[in-house]
């Protein structure tokens, strides 16, 4: 079993299937961790160069607003910030109103909002990569069971998509896990984003850590197989479940719960003034406030510093350089228009 650390801590955003989800590092919203200062500034900036002008604008005809594989920023009314997204696709509703369907490229889940929200992105802030990374569990397929009458038995098959059995159990996995970690083995660049294969491992209420790939052959055999690094080489690009859009769900469906950027925070309800009542506290009682407001910030001081270590051991490993391995090359489109194919030479999985 891979050594698990506690830089591979991870926090997963969005969830499609075993090998289509998206993580950030647990520690992503410290205030000394580059992630947090990045948002920050790029908050601050688009807030000094926009404002509140989003909340008067005109309405941008379709063809003027961003298109699909641009990057914005967006005024997230959830988050109360502004952040960046991608434009995935735009929508024309019932109401002949267009909609949005962006990515938080940052944040790593789906967005969709209407033109009113969406500003240019400044040009300073489209060079750094995505903060969300995409995962995938490595050296598993699908697999489908299908009845052979010659040899008079169900047999197992490799498929290109997921069940919607392993789907659920896995989610199932991921939501009541403490701790979800994942260890990196190999890369792949695939239609300019970098997908992380590697082995998931799950924490449990009692402190057990179980590898993910072994809880998902015991619940469900039927429907994946474990293979060998040259088998995953020559058909992960063959699976349809690498393709899919990050809006959608494992059967293609938008059921998604992601949210729609169309709230707008009350601020013109005036606060209901209330009269504190007297509290009477006796000198026992005070000390033994004092005793447990001591105690909380020694704790808040120890756990400030414990993060710290954490931030400078996790700037140290990012310090030495890994390079982007290309496990399978890119499609390359062929002159053919109507029918392009892939040039691939399938390899063997680099391990480091």
């Amino acid at each position: 079993m891979s050594q698990v650390g506690d830089n591979n801590v991870v926090r997963i955003t969005q969830y499609i299937n075993p090998h289509c989800f998206w993580y950030k590092p647990i520690m992503a919203n410290l205030p000394e961790h580059e992630h947090r200062k990045f948002a920050t500034a790029l908050d601050e900036h688009c807030e000094s160069l926009y404002g509140e002008r989003y909340e008067v604008v005109r309405s941008l005809h379709t063809r003027e607003g961003p298109q699909p594989g641009s990057l914005v920023a967006l005024r997230s009314n959830q988050l109360q910030r502004w952040i960046r997204c991608e434009v995935e696709e735009l929508v024309v509703d019932l109401n002949s109103k267009t909609w949005y369907q962006l990515w938080a490229i940052d944040e790593g889940f789906p967005v969709k909002s209407c033109v009113r929200y969406i500003r240019p992105l400044p040009q300073s802030f489209t060079k750094e990569p995505a903060q969300a990374k995409r995962g995938a569990i490595i050296n598993i397929l699908p697999a489908d069971t299908r009845y052979d009458y010659l040899k008079d038995e169900q047999v197992l098959e490799p498929s290109t998509s997921w069940c919607q059995g392993i789907v659920s159990s896995l989610e199932v996995l991921l939501e009541a896990a403490v701790e979800i970690s994942i260890v990196q083995k190999a890369k792949l660049v695939l239609q300019k984003e970098t997908i992380h294969f590697g082995e998931l491992f799950i924490t449990t209420q009692n402190n057990t850590t179980l590898n993910v790939t072994d809880l998902l052959l015991k619940a469900c055999s039927n429907q994946m197989i474990q293979v060998s690094d040259n088998e995953y080489t020559k058909a992960i690009l063959t699976l349809r479940t690498l393709k899919m859009k990050r809006f959608l769900n494992n059967e293609g469906i938008d059921k998604m719960p992601h949210p729609v950027n169309n709230f707008e925070p009350q601020t013109n309800r005036k606060p209901v003034q209330r009269t504190p009542k007297p509290v009477v506290t006796t000198p026992t009682e005070e000390a033994r406030d004092t005793e447990v407001t001591e105690k909380v910030h020694d704790w808040l001081e120890r756990n400030r510093q414990a993060c710290a270590a954490m931030l400078q051991q996790e700037r140290a490993n990012d310090d030495q350089t890994e390079e982007v391995i290309h496990i399978i090359p890119e499609a390359v489109e062929l002159n053919s228009e109507r029918n392009p194919k892939a040039s691939i030479r399938p390899g063997k999985l680099p391990y480091r």
